[in-house]
């Protein structure tokens, strides 16, 4: 049995993943925000008697607080390592928005907090000699990289192309991890699943903004169908590429390749998340 930890799963292709995963035999640990959401689709899982186990953990990745407790308690409960985790959560707000920890809430949400689950949890994942799989987009071929501007808050806000950057980011520091984590026995993957009719773009925003999310997303796949390129890399050790889509190795932009980005997002981001490093018990609220 396979523990694999996932964030962002009351939806879309996290949900899926769940679904999938549990049904083979799986521990899955599922990471989300919201708590009803969790229990409920803890309670329908263990309705349906699958093979495999789910848990939950509830985290709000627009929190440095949450996140640090949550990889505390997983430190603590998966002592003897995690074989998977997947990055998955990811959000588009309509507006401009910073979080209660002063960023953008796009960088932090689709981007540092992957880094900070990758940075706090590779132990964990190194005593499996696992895998870490970030979903990345191919919308982040049409993103520019500043490194004058990484939130994206210089010019006026727009929230497709903050998430066209942040994409670029989940696959440089993918990258990154790749070149400066030489030593370790983990693979650094990220996925594009493909154009989804996943919800993301429904979320804290205005009914209209919803509305042409549903319109850009209507010709997309469904969740389900978008898993199959996760789970041939859990589960086929050679894939080693750093980019995958429809279950092949994927060729990124030539701003996810360049040398002098990928340095400098990744040494960027280790700065930024240095400060928010997690204490040995978790706080209560």
């Amino acid at each position: 049995m396979k523990t694999i930890v996932i964030t962002g799963v009351t939806s879309g292709i996290g949900l899926a993943l769940i679904e999938h995963f549990v049904a083979k035999g799986e521990h899955v640990i599922g990471i989300a925000r919201n708590q009803g959401s969790l229990e409920t689709l803890e309670s329908e899982i263990a309705n349906k008697k699958l093979k495999g186990r789910f848990t939950h953990v509830v985290c709000d990745l627009s929190r440095f607080k949450d996140m640090a407790n949550t990889v505390t308690h997983l430190n603590q409960t998966l002592s003897s390592g995690i074989d998977v985790l997947i990055n998955n959560a990811a959000i588009v707000p309509k507006k401009k928005q910073l979080t209660e920890d002063g960023f953008e809430l796009q960088f932090q949400v689709n981007h540092l907090a992957p880094a900070y689950f990758i940075i706090h949890l590779k132990d964990l994942v190194a005593k499996k000699n696992g895998t870490i799989i970030t979903t990345a987009s191919n919308a982040h071929k049409r993103a520019k990289y500043d490194p004058n501007d990484l939130q994206a808050t210089r010019k006026r806000y727009l929230s497709i192309r903050s998430y066209m950057r942040t994409k670029l980011y989940n696959i440089l520091y993918t990258a990154g991890c790749r070149a400066e984590d030489k030593t370790s026995n983990i693979r650094y993957v990220a996925v594009h699943p493909g154009l989804v009719r996943t919800p993301i773009g429904t979320k804290d925003t205005s009914k209209f903004y919803a509305a042409m999310w549903k319109f850009f997303t209507r010709r997309g796949i469904h969740p389900e169908q978008a898993i199959t390129t996760y789970d041939q890399i859990v589960y086929d050790e050679n894939l080693t590429a750093l980019y995958y889509y429809n279950e092949q190795e994927h060729t990124p932009s030539q701003a996810a390749l360049d040398v002098h980005n990928r340095s400098h997002l990744y040494e960027t981001t280790n700065h930024i998340l240095a400060p928010y490093s997690p204490s040995e018990k978790p706080s209560h609220k």
